[in-house]
């Protein structure tokens, strides 16, 4: 098929994807915030409480918080549900930190759990082995946009009383067995993060059926819906102080957002007809395992990403297998997901509060359940990566070249055979001169 791009051939994708991209902003929303800002309606304005009901239909939630980000909504969510400190948390390693952060940040315990290599979602095999009586609740991530196994995990989940979180961050209009994600578990979390198929530049978006649940997140950072509460409402006893954080969305970010709801079916619609069709075309190519959707379900093409198995390239490494697509002008790439059960936080504690240091506090460490094994997301950790952008608008000629592309890396073994041993020989240079300029 050619000379890689990699050792000095052709580019197979010579496409300009700047014609395909969108403004990250619409007119419409331009005019939008400007017109708040003529009216002063920079800080507070109806147009918070009518992005809530908007969104509200739109997931088919009783009701929907805007909050500052998606960290403030997994905040507000993990309040909500009642977790403090001596609670544990199942949630995935293989997350964005705050889908696991905001867990000690309540002065619980964060319990790790594996995912599955195929739909990158968590196991709930693995989640039923990690529940304890000390388990308060469970995070889901409908990672990339694609909708996690939740019959198992709310069978597991119902009859001990234990709260389902949905961290929908990627998953605006994701459908799971004909509900939309959000609404699924107890309380869904949603982020407006400039990069998110729902961008605000920064906000989040908490949806719940539950009144309390709904009550309790916004005593915690929008006290100043007050009014809403019920006569008979514990989070009432706090009506006036709130309970110490300011989550309430700018105005400004919210017509943003708000523009980009009313498109949303279509936008989606878009993506995922051409994510799929570069999906199908990748079938047959050795090595490459596109995200595996579950019957019943829709994943949203927030992210586009893939698996690759070195196995099939003959030992090919992960970096040279992405160096050669992005040399090929695919826009392929890692994430750093898969690491958050080896970070400090969760081995060895929370600095400061109920959740302070294990090891200072009791002089036992953070046990060896809330940290692994996880094999299956040490093993995706290495290998999956982002292998395509967004298709925003229709563009058949740059998927046909991306297929294309994939193909023709994947046909190339014993070129990129020849380029793993030369960059390993490199590198053994590398450490044998340092090793000289600084012998031990």
């Amino acid at each position: 098929m050619g000379k890689l791009a990699l050792t000095g051939g052709p580019k197979t994708v010579t496409v300009d994807r700047r014609k395909y991209r969108v403004p990250p902003v619409s007119e419409q929303a331009i005019a939008d915030v400007v017109e708040l800002m003529r009216k002063g309606e920079t800080s507070v304005s109806p147009i918070v409480a009518d992005f809530e009901r908007e969104f509200a239909e739109f997931i088919g939630a009783k009701h929907a918080l805007a909050v500052t980000s998606g960290t403030a909504a997994l905040h507000s969510a993990v309040f909500a549900a009642g977790v403090g400190p001596g609670d544990e948390v199942i949630a995935p390693s293989f997350a964005f930190p705050t889908t696991a952060t905001v867990i000690p940040a309540v002065g619980a315990t964060t319990v790790f759990c594996d995912v599955d290599a195929d739909t990158h979602n968590v196991d709930p095999a693995d989640i039923a082995r990690r529940i304890t009586p000390k388990t308060r609740a469970i995070v889901v991530l409908h990672i990339w946009g694609n909708p996690c196994d939740m019959g198992p995990i709310l069978e597991l989940a119902r009859p001990r009383g234990i709260v389902v979180i949905e961290d929908c961050s990627h998953a605006h209009g994701a459908v799971w067995q004909g509900t939309k994600v959000g609404v699924v578990g107890d309380i869904g979390c949603f982020s407006c993060q400039g990069s998110k198929i729902l961008p605000a530049g920064e906000g989040g978006v908490l949806t719940t059926n539950n009144p309390e649940y709904y009550e309790r997140a916004f005593i915690l950072g929008r006290a100043e819906k007050r009014a809403e509460l019920r006569e008979e409402a514990w989070s009432r006893n706090f009506s006036f102080t709130g309970l110490g954080f300011k989550y309430r969305p700018h105005p400004l970010g919210i017509a943003i957002a708000r523009d980009v709801l009313r498109h949303l079916n279509e936008l989606n619609d878009m993506r995922d007809h051409q994510g799929a069709a570069l999906d199908a075309a990748l079938a047959d190519v050795p090595a490459v395992v596109p995200q595996r959707v579950l019957p019943g379900c829709r994943r949203v093409y927030a992210y586009h990403f893939m698996r690759y198995e070195p196995e099939q390239l003959e030992g090919v490494t992960t970096e040279t297998f992405l160096r050669a697509l992005a040399a090929e002008g695919v826009g392929a790439g890692r994430i750093g997901y898969g690491r958050l059960h080896g970070q400090t936080l969760f081995r060895e504690g929370f600095p400061y509060g109920p959740g302070r240091s294990m090891s200072t506090v009791s002089g036992h460490p953070v046990p060896d359940y809330a940290n692994g094994p996880l094999p299956v997301t040490e093993r995706l950790r290495e290998t999956a990566f982002h292998g395509a952008p967004r298709f925003e608008v229709e563009c058949p000629e740059l998927i046909e070249q991306y297929a294309a592309a994939f193909r023709k890396v994947a046909s190339a073994v014993d070129e990129l055979l020849a380029y793993d041993k030369e960059q390993a020989g490199k590198r053994a240079a590398v450490e044998v001169s340092a090793r000289t300029l600084n012998p031990v």
